[in-house]
């Protein structure tokens, strides 16, 4: 649901989120959901504000019951070192926030219970959005680190793999403290939709990162150079295999020798794009040829 605009980047409720805030108003908590949404919407506001100081068009910011997504235009795949950036802004601001509250709590008379609450709903945030897990914060954080060395694919899997993990670790922990009365239902909710969002982020991982090399073509002419590698495959290996081998801000040219080592083309990463959404992923190379 359409909220407004601030600052030009469009504020969105998901339906969900709007359940979730029905039913907590009417168990008397409006207040602490508030301060919750508060710290949330500060959160998601930082990754936007982060994203226009590097350069990036922040289009929207939607909330959801457990978290929120800032929405961009770029992709962000070909560039990790500002993935990185980006994902750190919202939990530094959690902590930062935090920081002030914590200033002023020993200086008002009334509301310091509330004002501790706040306290506590970032730095909750903060850890929880730094677990190496996609698709939280850590989990970019953690991709933006692999994806030089392994690929952008890979890294999505290996991150996303984690996200399953943590959910079914907090999904455990949230039981017990459960059964023993110590926290309430909120964690194993929360790690419900931790696993199926890294799920999604997993499944479509090759197809994100299709998408991301398709963009590149666009950050050639607009910077007029990119750095180049050059692959060496079989006329055999499948265009999925050669995509695993593509790294980020490297624009690829593929040598295509058959069994007896003879060159039988050279195809462009453009090329090869175009080839893959024509005739799928599964297709040995020298189907294009």
């Amino acid at each position: 649901m359409p909220l407004g605009s601030l600052f030009g980047i469009r504020i969105r409720l998901h339906p969900l989120f709007l359940c979730l805030a029905l039913f907590c108003f009417l168990a008397g908590a409006g207040i602490h959901f508030a301060l919750i949404c508060l710290a949330l919407f500060w959160h998601e506001l930082a990754h936007g504000f982060a994203g226009r100081r590097l350069g990036l068009h922040i289009s929207e910011i939607e909330l959801y019951p457990f978290g929120g997504l800032a929405k961009m235009e770029e992709q962000l795949e070909l560039e990790p070192y500002i993935e990185r950036r980006l994902a750190w802004a919202g939990p530094a601001a959690n902590l930062a926030l935090a920081g002030a509250a914590i200033l002023l709590y020993n200086r008002v008379a009334h509301g310091a219970d509330l004002l501790l609450f706040f306290v506590q709903a970032n730095l909750t945030l903060a850890a929880f959005n730094l677990l190496p897990a996609l698709p939280l914060d850590g989990g970019r954080i953690l991709r933006a680190y692999l994806a030089p060395h392994l690929g952008y694919r890979a890294a999505t899997e290996q991150a996303a793999l984690l996200g399953q993990i943590v959910a079914g670790l907090l999904f455990a922990a949230g039981l017990a403290g459960f059964f023993y009365r110590l926290i309430n239902l909120s964690l194993p909710l929360a790690a419900i939709f931790l696993f199926i969002a890294a799920t999604k982020e997993k499944r479509q991982a090759v197809y994100t990162f299709i998408r991301a090399l398709g963009a590149k073509e666009h950050q050639l002419f607009k910077r007029g150079a990119l750095r180049g590698a050059q692959l060496i495959v079989l006329e055999e290996t499948r265009l999925l295999d050669i995509f695993r081998l593509f790294l980020p801000q490297r624009y690829h040219f593929i040598r295509v020798l058959d069994r007896s080592q003879r060159c039988r083309a050279e195809i462009s990463e453009g090329l090869l794009i175009e080839a893959a959404q024509q005739k799928g992923l599964d297709i040995p190379i020298k189907k294009i040829l």
